[in-house]
């Protein structure tokens, strides 16, 4: 059994690519897709789909079929999660002071400064026929970390289409894996410990699909002369006040886990275990003040286990 490992840049975030017995150009195609991805839904690319979108008046915009289907996953992502992921958030972020990539500070988010409050991803209009979109004029998409499990699942099962045995792809450690893992045991994850830089907090060992973390200490930043952070809260449209600092999900893909992981974190350290318990998922959680904790089936489930 050949297994082969790449490690590039991509959407702002360190890629890791596995691939089990291989097809020919396995690992090239990975990165050339990956870097296709983010040209097509980074805020922070002038010509992206996600751009022109933000950027739309009342007007069809024609757009590549990846994006009609990352649309349609914002869509099940606000319903699966019952609108805690929400895309719609860029305004609020802009506002927050995330203007710019944190890869490149002159590549930065444009969009209509018209108020869209009242309107939701559900009032995005796909015409999937002519591969076009029409988006309420102001209504601003943000794909952000559901972008890069969405990117994960596509590529890993392009892998296997095209006759990899198997492969995981991770963009940032939120990651999605199928097919032949490479050690009996099947794919290991390793969660860090959102607090403690260098510090694995557990190793997840399972048979395929998607891991995320959601985090309010990864990205902080000053602005207004206050901390401020990615996580924006749908119903106070501010930063998340949540007193967890990081959740990790293991769904049945890189886009549920990275839904799930938003959701989960922003009903906090009371209600986390209920909402995955309620969604049928694993994960484990970090409190700001350094506890840590896991649901119920972490241990349970033969296929995961505590370091």
């Amino acid at each position: 059994m050949a297994v082969v490992e790449h490690h590039f840049r991509v959407m702002a975030s360190e890629a890791h690519v596995i691939v089990v017995d291989p097809a020919p150009g396995a690992i090239k195609n990975a990165e050339r897709r990956l870097h296709q991805l983010e040209q097509r839904w980074s805020r922070f690319l002038g010509g992206s789909d996600i751009s022109r979108i933000n950027m739309s008046q009342e007007e069809w915009v024609p757009v590549s079929s990846d994006t009609l289907v990352l649309i349609e996953t914002m869509q099940a992502a606000s319903v699966e999660t019952d609108g805690r992921f929400d895309p719609t958030l860029m305004h609020e972020l802009l506002v927050a002071g995330y203007t710019a990539s944190i890869e490149d500070p002159a590549r930065v988010s444009v969009t209509i400064d018209i108020s869209c409050m009242g309107l939701s991803v559900h009032d995005v209009i796909l015409d999937g026929p002519r591969s076009q979109v029409w988006v309420p004029p102001g209504l601003a998409l943000d794909p952000g970390g559901l972008g890069k499990g969405l990117a994960a699942d596509l590529v890993v099962n392009e892998l296997l289409a095209d006759g990899s045995a198997g492969a995981l792809v991770s963009i940032g450690g939120d990651l999605f894996a199928a097919g032949r893992p490479p050690t009996p045991t099947g794919w290991q994850i390793v969660v860090e410990d959102p607090l403690e830089v260098d510090h694995d907090l557990l190793t997840i060992e399972f048979d395929g699909g998607g891991v995320a973390t959601s985090s309010t200490v990864s990205r902080r930043w000053q602005h207004d002369g206050s901390t401020r952070h990615h996580l924006i809260d749908p119903t106070s449209r501010d930063c998340s006040t949540t007193d967890l600092a990081g959740v990790t999900v293991v769904a049945a893909t890189g886009w549920q886990a990275e839904a799930h992981a938003t959701g989960a974190i922003l009903v906090g350290s009371d209600g986390v275990i209920d909402y995955l318990r309620s969604n049928g998922l694993t994960g484990v959680g970090t409190t700001l003040d350094g506890s840590h904790f896991a649901s119920d089936n972490l241990n349970a489930r033969p296929t995961l286990e505590a370091s």
